[in-house]
């Protein structure tokens, strides 16, 4: 899980209309309402068209770049992925708030999180998230797990976030296995220098960086 910094307000509109609200929203309509499509643009920008939680992944973030917004609005436009409340408690008193939203990959967001209830341990835009301090990586199963130098209280409670946001979904492990084993069999090979590779990363960024420090291969 990637940091986000949801402080990029494309879809103005939006924006207007959420400040003036009460302390109770209207009814959360999914795509029905005017500006559903806003919310998922603005969002596939600032996730630069990953999944929120997994890091795979969903869309070419040019698609809704600045410069293709008329107004603080976005086109109603196809698009890959879910708009998720990471609290699901709070969507039917607050269901259109900025800060509760996230995209993500379709598949976790029906079978896996649903409505199930984390923590907040990993909610990627807080001001204080860090993957590197709540999770690890296990390159040899490619899935997180909880830092073991958190004491066991704590992981338990970030085994649980691990878990109902998806972070290794079974096809979502296979993928990230697959994209990480060619990186690093490129690198070891001499046929890509690590710059390189970083470069072009496209996805799993988190999963990549915590590899490279478990299998010390920083310098080659």
């Amino acid at each position: 899980m990637k940091k986000i910094d949801k402080s990029e307000i494309l879809a103005t509109s939006y924006k207007t209309w959420l400040d003036n609200l009460g302390e109770t929203h209207p009814e959360y309509t999914s795509s029905k309402h005017k500006f559903y499509y806003d919310i998922v643009a603005n969002l596939v920008w600032i996730q630069g068209g990953l999944c929120a939680y997994t890091e795979v992944l969903l869309n070419d973030k040019k698609t809704v770049a600045p410069e293709k917004w008329v107004d603080g609005m976005f086109n109603r436009f196809e698009v890959k992925g879910a708009l998720d409340h990471y609290f699901p408690n709070l969507k039917r008193e607050t269901g259109w708030d900025w800060q509760n939203f996230f995209l993500i990959d379709y598949d976790i967001n029906s079978k896996i999180k649903r409505d199930n209830q984390p923590h907040g341990i990993l909610k990627p835009d807080k001001s204080d998230f860090d993957p590197f301090y709540f999770l690890e990586y296990n390159y040899v199963k490619h899935i997180f797990i909880p830092n073991s130098e958190r004491d066991i209280d704590f992981q338990i409670k970030i085994k649980h976030d691990i878990d109902i946001l998806g972070l290794n979904y079974g096809p979502i492990v296979n993928d990230r296995e697959k994209y990480l084993k060619n990186l690093f069999s490129e690198a070891l090979m001499g046929k890509k220098e690590i710059l390189e590779i970083r470069k072009d990363l496209y996805k799993f960024y988190t999963a990549f960086e915590m590899s490279m420090k478990q299998l010390n291969i920083e310098e080659l």
